[in-house]
């Protein structure tokens, strides 16, 4: 019996030249064929609307109201800069109030609860102006006032005048009466004869 073999033996030798043009082409079209960005992107419709809401806000400055941290490369700006109380020379007037002198340990600041508007001026004064004596007394004091931040800046001391506890009337003239001759209106009997 012959064996007769299922498989074909390979070749020995075996020498195939081919076009290594066709190789270069066929190399050249994979990647061609590969190069490029795909790129897919698939939001739903709730996604989008919070999407554009983000935008929208950081877009139309709502973002800092909006957001609570701070980016380092986004810096809102506005328009016009806020007013302080040095660009408005109108804010600080020189003025004087009277009022009842307090201090206060816990902020270790001077007060003026003043008698008219019933309202409390914070004092600002210098370290060498001594005010310790004066405290609970009714004083009239001077000095640099903001009203919008109620302080009052004590400048000097020669202005500050120690007054009665309680004010007094201003003395006033009361006018007496005189007599005062007057005619009569009703026609006298001499005149009609």
């Amino acid at each position: 019996m012959s064996e007769t073999p299922t498989k074909s033996d390979p070749p020995f030798v075996d020498v195939k030249v081919t076009n290594p043009i066709e190789y270069i082409k066929i190399w050249w079209n994979r990647i061609i064929g590969n190069e490029g960005v795909d790129f897919s992107l698939h939001i739903r419709p709730l996604t989008a609307i919070a999407i554009s809401i983000a935008i929208v806000s950081v877009g139309f400055g709502l973002g800092r109201i909006t957001l609570p941290f701070n980016i380092p490369f986004l810096k809102y700006m506005t328009t016009s800069p806020t007013p302080t109380a040095s660009d408005n020379p109108d804010v600080w007037k020189e003025t004087g109030f009277i009022g009842t002198l307090q201090y206060t340990s816990s902020t270790n600041k001077f007060f003026l609860l003043t008698t008219s508007s019933s309202e409390a001026i914070l004092l600002q004064v210098p370290n060498n102006i001594a005010l310790n004596e004066l405290v609970g007394k009714r004083i009239f004091v001077t000095g640099n006032y903001n009203k919008s931040a109620r302080i009052l800046i004590v400048t000097d001391t020669k202005n500050m005048e120690v007054l009665p506890k309680s004010p007094l009337p201003a003395p006033t003239v009361e006018p007496t009466s005189s007599p005062i001759a007057t005619s009569s209106s009703t026609p006298s009997n001499n005149l009609l004869q």
